[in-house]
């Protein structure tokens, strides 16, 4: 069995074992993150419930102050209105004065265009009761009414009752009263709306439920003012709630647990009345199940990216190294020619047993090579042209070699200084990081600033080390694109994304537009990033006001990237030299602007890598278009 396939196998028993894991574990320690979650999301949906319920309340305290300011309404000439102090079935009849019919269009009037007012009526100080539909006639006082009673108590407000039963049937009311008042202050009548307890739960009901869960509301008292069971109204929510029915009433919000679900529920802050809703136990037990299934299958993504990661890393840096050795010492070993190129690759002990075999096979070669030289020597004296031109072949061979020496010396130094480089200024970034978020301690407002100025420099400065390396890389030829049909779209988006917060900080506009059509195309998606951030930023960082705006497009087999800003412009003499390496159209020390000069030079070759090209159409003093096209399918070669 191969080292790649045992390496395999050892990762797939890693994820099984880490699956079974988190599937034993995860349950418990989800269970109250997700009921503290549903709960304080039904909290505050309650909240909302209860604001329409007190706006609801407070609209109808308004009208009703409006219709007690009404004239008809106010009339204090009430001798002739209706009674039922001493009425009977039998012998009661209804005789209206034009001015009682007036009060009662008025009345009549407010109920049609409300519709969750079951009742519009009005109460004098000498008995007499106008409704804007005429009651049965029963013996009735309005005065002794409690809604009377608290109208009369608090003149010049309009006040609230609490639930009562209705006299001439069986409702249970709200009643909404404002007191009639002379000029000094006396109550000469009441004016009120009643809304029963089963237009009230119409009322919540068409605001809406909790998830679609039943709701519940009681008033202070714990008297059930609206269910979605009828048979629950005005009883006590005790009958619902056993032994937790004190917890409920005592405190202003929270969680009971009952039986198969869970009550969760929240106090008005100016009507007192309590809103709840039942979630089931399977509710929470769902939301469980799916946050593991969503875990699970995270992990194992993971895994399977992790496994398949560190199987290329040891292609790359194991295997591979392995398989070259074994197949040039074949070679060797069959033609008996040291003269074989052998590279020098991995890390660790696999670097350096290659070293040690080229220095072997350097050996070998060597003495080969004194041999030959002292033939060459013997054979000098009978042909010195033969001599001429070995010198010059050696002297070709020993400049080649010198030539070869330094471009492995060249990309030797520019990976040790990719590291020395890189793993500092990581940790500078990293520590600047962490003790701007004072983590270490507290921090005044003048070493912040001086923290986050290090860890700009840092990142510029990386940011500065990554550009030299990409094209040096280049220049190399040893950069690879990995072209695939990529969404275009995604990445657009993404990158978007990523400079937002820039063109928010100079107060620009940033516009996306993607062409329906543009689909797919051929390109590797992290230099695809690169170009499109290195030409966003460049936009925003040239341009101090107006938009950015990014346009997606397809042209037949080409789909065309544009970034287009609002900038000062490039002059037409600078645009010929604009993509070269380390070219910048300010220079000195009078330069605004900071950067390398090699965004636009790797941009524009990483485009012509992946079957593309970059333009740029400037105007100065009216913004500069940048455009990079991508092809939409493979190349036939």
């Amino acid at each position: 069995m191969s080292l790649q396939s045992r390496v395999l196998i050892l990762y797939l028993c890693i994820a099984v074992l880490v699956l079974i894991l988190i599937g034993g574990v995860l349950p418990a320690t989800l269970h109250k993150q997700n009921l503290d979650t549903v709960s304080a999301d039904s909290i505050s949906q309650l909240r909302h419930i209860d604001f329409a319920l007190t706006t609801f309340i407070d609209e109808a305290k308004h009208d009703v102050a409006e219709l007690a300011l009404n004239e008809d309404v106010r009339t204090r000439e009430d001798a002739g209105f209706t009674q039922f102090l001493n009425a009977s079935e039998e012998t009661f009849r209804y005789s209206y004065s034009d001015r009682e019919l007036a009060i009662i269009a008025v009345l009549k009037g407010y109920q049609v265009s409300h519709p969750y007012v079951s009742s519009v009526y009005m109460g004098r100080e000498n008995g007499a009761f106008v409704r804007s539909f005429p009651r049965r006639p029963t013996a009735y006082d309005p005065r002794e009414r409690p809604w009377y009673i608290l109208a009369k108590e608090h003149p010049g407000e309009v006040s609230v009752t609490e639930p009562y039963k209705a006299v001439t049937t069986d409702d249970v009311n709200i009643g909404i009263v404002s007191p009639l008042q002379h000029p000094d202050g006396t109550v000469y009548g009441v004016v009120g709306v009643d809304i029963t307890l089963v237009n009230l739960t119409s009322y919540i009901t068409s605001v809406g439920r909790v998830g679609g869960r039943e709701m519940i509301l009681t008033d202070g008292k714990g008297t059930i003012l609206a269910a979605q069971d009828p048979a629950l109204l005005y009883h006590p929510v005790s009958d619902v709630l056993g032994d937790k029915t004190p917890a409920f009433l005592s405190s202003q919000d929270g969680v009971l647990v009952l039986d198969g679900s869970y009550l969760m529920y929240y106090t008005s802050p100016e009507l007192g009345w309590k809103i709840g809703t039942f979630v089931p136990f399977t509710a929470i037990e769902e939301e469980i199940n799916a946050s593991i299934q969503r875990i699970l299958l995270f992990v194992l993504l993971a895994l399977v990216l992790l496994s398949v990661i560190t199987i290329l890393a040891l292609r790359y840096t194991v295997i591979r190294p392995l398989t070259a050795l074994t197949e040039v010492s074949r070679r060797i070993a069959e033609t008996g020619d040291p003269e074989q190129e052998i590279e020098v690759t991995g890390t660790g002990e696999i670097a350096t047993l290659s070293r040690s075999f080229r220095a072997m096979v350097e050996k070998i070669h060597s003495e080969k090579t004194g041999r030959e030289r002292a033939l060459l020597q013997l054979e000098a004296y009978r042909d010195h042209l033969e001599e001429i031109v070995a010198e010059r072949t050696r002297e070709l061979a020993q400049a080649k070699e010198a030539a070869e020496s330094a471009d492995r010396l060249k990309s030797a130094f520019l990976a040790t200084m990719s590291h020395e480089l890189r793993t500092p200024l990581n940790s500078i970034i990293g520590f600047s990081g962490v003790l701007g978020q004072e983590l270490a301690g507290p921090l005044n407002d003048e070493q912040k600033k001086q923290l986050g100025m290090i860890s700009d420099s840092a990142e510029h400065l990386l940011a500065l080390i990554n550009d030299v390396l990409d094209i040096s890389k280049i220049e190399a030829g040893q950069l690879k694109v990995e072209a695939g049909a990529v969404e275009a779209r995604p990445l657009l988006e993404k990158a978007v994304r990523t400079v937002k917060p820039l063109a928010e900080g100079k107060n620009l506009a940033l516009d996306l537009e993607i062409d329906p059509g543009a689909g797919t195309v051929i390109a590797d998606s992290r230099r695809f990033e690169q170009v499109l951030l290195n030409l966003l930023s460049n936009a925003i960082k040239f341009t101090d006001k107006g938009s950015v705006r990014v346009r997606c497009t397809a042209e037949g087999a080409m789909v065309r990237i544009s970034v287009t800003d609002t900038g000062r412009g490039i002059q037409k003499e600078y645009l010929e030299r604009l993509f070269r390496p380390f070219t910048q159209i300010e220079t000195g020390l009078s330069r605004k602007y900071e950067g390398t000069g090699l965004g636009l030079s790797i941009s524009e070759r990483l485009v012509a890598l992946m079957g593309g090209e970059i333009t740029v159409e400037s105007e100065p003093g009216r913004g500069s278009t940048f455009s990079f096209t991508l092809p939409r399918k493979r190349s036939a070669s």
